[in-house]
């Protein structure tokens, strides 16, 4: 109602329609009043005699009819009928694959696809929602589908088959994939494949793929400089710890013969040298990993060698010890330097000075590993008390990381 109040309101055409219908029908009527008339048909010996009025109803009766009957033939005869049909059922599909409804989407789609001159569309996107329910086989019959619908595109079915394959962890499964297409450089998508297979080797842990694929990509500049440099530096420190799975005798030749392969450049990056150095300390090549922390520490100073440091067991720790005093006096506050000067104290029996070490580093900032060391120092001194209240505190240290959960009554 309101709607065809407001459509009268802003329609002044409509107005006068019914302001002119209203009183053509009142003279009709007037008319039809004063002489009602007659109509007369008449065929051969037959006559037929009737009211106008009444005339006049029967044949808008049989014009309403015919055009009914027109309506009803054109329905059925349409050759449209089943692709509209099949745009309603798709439109759904697309509704119910927007809100998330995977099954419906997936049911509509695939029905609509039916007449539709886009079936490609239909038979991706219920590929998609079959996946969405874990359905991988009726992903890849749709997919199928998709291929037979529409010549052309294999490249993008291909594509659409390695993301669903990746988004369900099916590496090996998507690497294959990527690799037919890879096998076509001149292909629009080419830079996109090779940066999802980019993709792909991080998960499959293939750090030497990834390392003979990184010019290629250098090349088609799918990405920038310094995402580049860091698939480079993961690449090579996946590598380093790769090498320490294998025989215990191999371990060590393997690790210095990964180390050699990482560009020079990148000797120097903190983070790999401390992946080096640490497998270089699991290995029991101290003497090494002392070498390389001293000339790194001596040139850029970075806080996680400087712990490091304190780990190695090196040949000499008294040498170690020195330069370490010689750096706190560039950096007497360091936590972490203090908490190295305590464990170096602690190799050379060192018990009270390693002790003052531990608790200038906690003076200057507060870590549950100089907690622990303190703590265990004291409880070897027999100093019980003290060395239960360090742990307590370094163990509430790692407890504030921890998420609120019930516990059992104290």
């Amino acid at each position: 109602m309101i709607r065809l109040l407001r459509l009268i309101a802003f329609k002044p055409s409509t107005v006068m329609f019914l302001v002119m219908g209203s009183l053509v029908g009142a003279l009709f009527f007037k008319a039809v009043a004063k002489d009602p008339g007659y109509v007369l048909l008449a065929h051969g010996r037959y006559t037929l005699e009737t009211s106008l009025l009444l005339g006049l109803v029967v044949l808008i009766f049989f014009i309403l009819l015919l055009y009914w009957i027109w309506l009803f033939l054109r329905w059925v005869f349409d050759p449209l009928r089943g692709q509209r049909k099949a745009n309603v059922k798709t439109i759904k599909g697309l509704i119910a694959y927007a809100e998330g409804d995977w099954s419906n989407a997936e049911r509509l789609m695939a029905k609509g696809a039916t007449g539709n001159e886009v079936a490609l569309i239909n038979y991706l996107t219920a590929a998609q929602a079959a996946h969405e329910q874990g359905q991988e086989d009726r992903r890849d019959d749709y997919l199928r589908l998709a291929h037979q619908s529409t010549k052309g595109v294999e490249t993008a079915i291909a594509l659409t088959k390695a993301r669903l394959q990746f988004r369900s962890e099916q590496w090996e499964e998507s690497l294959a994939t990527l690799m037919v297409l890879k096998q076509n450089e001149k292909l629009p998508s080419y830079p996109t494949v090779i940066k999802m297979l980019a993709q792909v080797y991080i998960k499959l842990e293939d750090w030497d793929s990834l390392l003979q694929l990184l010019p290629e990509l250098h090349k088609r500049k799918v990405m920038d400089p310094d995402e580049q440099n860091e698939l480079l530096r993961r690449s090579h420190e996946g590598k380093l710890k790769q090498s320490l799975r294998g025989s215990e005798e191999d371990r060590l030749r393997n690790l210095r013969q990964a180390w050699e392969q990482v560009p020079r450049k990148l000797h120097h990056d903190p983070a790999l040298l401390q992946t080096y150095v640490e497998a270089l300390i699991q290995l029991n090549a101290g003497d090494e990993a002392e070498r390389l922390i001293t000339d790194a520490l001596r040139k850029d100073w970075d806080d996680n060698l400087a712990r490091l440091y304190g780990t190695v067991r090196g040949g000499d720790v008294a040498k170690q010890l020195q330069w370490s005093e010689n750096w706190l006096q560039e950096r007497p506050n360091n936590a972490m330097l203090l908490l190295t000067l305590g464990r170096l104290s602690l190799q050379l029996q060192q018990w009270e000075q390693a002790r003052q070490y531990f608790e200038a580093s906690l003076r200057a900032r507060k870590s549950a590993e100089a907690h622990g060391e303190l703590g265990r120092l004291l409880s070897h001194l027999g100093e019980h008390q003290a060395s239960n209240d360090n742990f307590q505190q370094g163990l509430a240290m790692i407890s504030q990381r921890l998420p609120d959960l019930p516990m059992p009554e104290r």
